[in-house]
């Protein structure tokens, strides 16, 4: 793909008038249908090399982007990067939570910077002098080199949620409102990192105590139960797993050298499983312990700490309640 560099006619100013730390800032993920939104601050040195291929982040390939994210990281004189969840989205607008991240960008920099040259409005507050520039993106070096960071952040955070949700293909399109995804949106219903805001994801959102099929309210509660997973720093490895006719294990999930398949009760009002010790039978333990023997022997390679976790979902209204039980059972 033909690039064009990008002049640091913008920091010369600054520097030439004695600013010497200067942050180039942007943002990536503001118009997705999932995901969080993303911003990135990177700070150059005034005497370090200029890095080849630095454009906007939208005008080079992806291979280009990742071999770029990290030479940048490994040049520049300080990154900063601030991300704002789905959740938070919906409950500030996104302009609020794209300035919210930018503010966590440049405040998780480790320095101060003198000034800040950033994509698009400038920030709504005078904690640091910044200019904004239409367009910055493709005419600041900077601000450039941000757009790579705060993109390639994002994909790579979109990918790791792709196994998490498996239903949408968030590892191809990050979330942003395609074709294929507003289908899946459409089948499927949103998922917990879905905008619940935002249009071509509202009109499909149901508040859980009406769903009127027990699937749906399966799926619902195996979705909440593999983001806290995630949350939790567990790698989703695989979900809905079938081996032969022994039915389904509902998640794979990985941590350090704990591999754990789990189970997921998912209920919309509190008690209607009993104690928690009492929600997996020893019929359905035999059922687990039998696809999880089917699973692995498949997998010889692996060399894992195997256990079975339970986890609980209880579902009120639009609230929910996360139990979880770390090896619940041994199997026999």
């Amino acid at each position: 793909m033909k690039n064009t560099q990008i002049s640091l006619e913008y920091e010369h100013r600054l520097w030439e008038n004695g600013i010497h730390l200067i942050a180039g800032i942007d943002e990536a993920g503001r118009g997705p249908f999932a995901g969080p939104v993303v911003a990135a601050a990177v700070v150059f040195d005034r005497e370090s090399e200029t890095l080849e291929g630095i454009n906007d982040s939208k005008k080079l390939t992806p291979k280009k982007r990742e071999k770029l994210y990290d030479v940048i990281l490994q040049n520049a004189k300080a990154v900063g990067i601030g991300v704002v969840e789905p959740e938070e989205i919906d409950r500030i607008n996104i302009l609020q939570a794209t300035y919210k991240a930018m503010r966590q960008a440049v405040g998780r920099l480790k320095l101060k910077p003198g000034h800040l040259l950033i994509d698009g409005r400038p920030i709504p507050d005078k904690i640091y002098p910044n200019t904004a520039i239409i367009g910055g993106d493709g005419k600041c070096y900077s601000i450039a080199a941000a757009s790579i960071i705060a993109k390639v952040y994002r994909d790579k955070l979109m990918k790791e949620l792709d196994a998490v949700f498996p239903h949408y293909g968030f590892a191809k399109h990050k979330g942003y409102g395609t074709e294929a995804h507003r289908k899946a949106i459409a089948k499927f219903g949103p998922c917990p990192i879905h905008r619940k805001s935002f249009s071509g994801v509202k009109e499909f959102v149901v508040n859980p105590e009406q769903m009127r099929d027990t699937k749906q309210v399966g799926k619902y509660g195996e979705d909440l139960a593999a983001y806290y997973l995630h949350r939790q720093g567990f790698k989703i490895v695989a979900r809905n797993v079938h081996i032969g006719a022994y039915g389904e294990l509902d998640i794979i999930a990985q941590k350090g050298e704990d591999l754990c398949f789990v189970e997921v009760k998912t209920e919309r009002h509190s008690g209607g499983y009993g104690p928690p010790e009492t929600w997996v039978d020893e019929r359905k333990m035999k059922q687990l312990t039998l696809i999880a023997d089917g699973w692995l022997s498949q997998r010889p390679e692996l060399d894992l700490n195997c256990r079975f976790d339970v986890i609980g979902v209880t579902i009120r209204g639009n609230e929910h309640k996360i139990t979880h039980l770390p090896d619940a059972f041994q199997p026999e």
